[in-house]
């Protein structure tokens, strides 16, 4: 089973811990023989990333001397000169870092790496693009356990969680309370408790929110929740993806499922096969795969309406509603409006919010056009007000109308101002929050049926009461 191994930067102990790297170059202090704990020693060099700017003829005796006192391993760069003396049974880790991007010929390094003699090679470099991440887990598949390919910074953090359904014997946590020592790297708490990663294996189904911005999403803590509380071999993790790169993406992380967020939901629906659900809207956020292509469903849409008439307590009908912002998520909820009721559309680009009124009979107007109109429901669509900007708001106090209803899509956090100043306003206020639940779990409907469904029910009721 793949360990978790936690980077230790700042003197912290090692006690508790299966696995862990002594970062002796950024102010580790050697503790000597840990009982139930390996003990990998590092001291990187500055010219490969690392704080050591000594002498390589004194880096090499810290490394020597930590080998002699009970290091599991030690960790060298390949383009080292030297390398350390080490009693029999001290593995030899050689290991190459570019954090600027992914180097040619990466598999062909590591595997001469092998072919010098190190137990592992690890490769830490920077995925740019869907396609480099792809390559990076391509290897970590090809080599298993003799390698450790780190993607690094945020295109490659969900691979991190990952790390063992391709093979790798461990993956790099930074310490409780402690930095981190590479950009894209996890806590160990949220490894252990949040994705479990100590159950992560080759046959564990992997499921991911993927977006531009992701970190906000509370769905990873969800459908983990609900995973542990059903006993399910299942992972879902947070993956950023490039706008044009979601398919590129989801490939490189081999998933399952997707839910889809900004700015994906348009390109979701044009690159898989869409039920009815997502015809309607022309969006996604719900991809499963199946064989080697993708069916798309929109849960946005039922969720939304399921939602808003909870919050109204009435059917949603004979409303005159406002909705701001004209990208995907808009589009579901043009599609949960449409009919039944007079709908105005306010974007910030007057051409793509005009096409899009056409398609659902709306009135496009103005993105400050709204302030004039008497309406009875105002819906944001967009990210204005999302954790970590927070402060903002999508529409004037001033302008809203007492006794109207405010929706907002944004649930993080929990309260935005737009809907602070709602309920000052003397307006009915609706976070998105249900919203999110709602079609949550029209997305474990689709991709598990009945299967642990109580669980899910339960942890979403964790999740609703905050």
């Amino acid at each position: 089973m793949s360990r978790v191994c936690v980077s230790l930067a700042g003197g912290e102990a090692s006690g508790g811990r299966e696995l862990a790297e002594v970062r002796l170059d950024l102010g580790g202090r050697w503790p000597g023989p840990a009982a139930g704990c390996d003990l990998v020693a590092t001291c990187r060099a500055a010219w490969e990333g690392g704080g050591f700017r000594g002498t390589e003829e004194e880096r090499r005796a810290v490394l020597e001397r930590a080998s002699a006192t009970g290091a599991w391993a030690v960790d060298v760069e390949a383009r080292a000169a030297w390398r350390p003396a080490r009693p029999a049974g001290v593995k030899l880790i050689l290991s190459h870092h570019d954090f600027e991007g992914v180097p040619a010929g990466a598999g062909d390094l590591a595997r001469r790496m092998l072919a010098e003699g190190a137990d592992v090679a690890k490769i830490a470099a920077t995925p740019r693009s869907g396609r480099e991440l792809a390559e990076l887990m391509a290897l970590q598949r090809e080599l298993g356990a003799r390698a450790v390919v780190v993607a690094m910074g945020e295109l490659g953090a969900a691979s991190r969680i990952l790390a063992a359904r391709f093979g790798a014997p461990w993956t790099y946590a930074a310490a409780e309370g402690g930095g981190t020592t590479a950009p894209g790297q996890w806590g160990e708490r949220e490894l252990r408790d949040v994705f479990r990663y100590g159950r992560i294996g080759p046959a564990t189904r992997a499921y991911c929110v993927a977006g531009d911005p992701v970190a906000h999403s509370k769905s990873p803590w969800l459908f983990n929740r609900a995973f542990a509380k059903a006993g399910m071999d299942a992972v879902y993790v947070p993956a950023l993806a490039r706008e044009g790169e979601l398919f590129e993406t989801l490939a490189a992380l081999d998933v399952a499922g997707a839910s889809v967020t900004i700015p994906h939901k348009v390109d979701a629906f044009r690159g898989a096969t869409p039920d009815a659900a997502a015809r309607r809207a022309g969006a996604a956020n719900t991809l499963t795969r199946r064989g080697t292509g993708w069916d798309a469903t929109n849960t946005d849409a039922a969720g939304f309406l399921e939602s808003l008439e909870h919050g109204l307590g009435r059917p949603a009908r004979g409303l005159r509603a406002v909705v701001l912002g004209a990208g995907g998520a808009a589009r579901a909820i043009l599609a949960a409006l449409s009919g039944p009721n007079t709908v105005f559309l306010a974007g910030r680009n007057a051409v793509k919010t005009a096409a899009l009124a056409r398609e659902f009979d709306a009135t496009p107007v103005p993105w400050d056009g709204p302030r004039g109109i008497a309406f009875d429901l105002l819906v944001n669509t967009t990210s204005v007000g999302m954790d970590p900007d927070a402060a903002q708001s999508p529409f004037p106090k001033a302008h809203l109308p007492t006794a109207a209803a405010v929706y907002d899509c944004v649930y993080t956090p929990r309260e935005t101002r737009l809907l602070r100043e709602a309920r000052e306003a003397g307006c009915r206020a609706i976070s998105g929050i249900g919203m999110f639940a709602a079609q949550a779990r029209r997305q474990w409907a689709a991709w598990f049926g009945e299967e642990g469904k109580a669980a899910f029910e339960e942890a979403a009721g964790e999740l609703l009461r905050g």
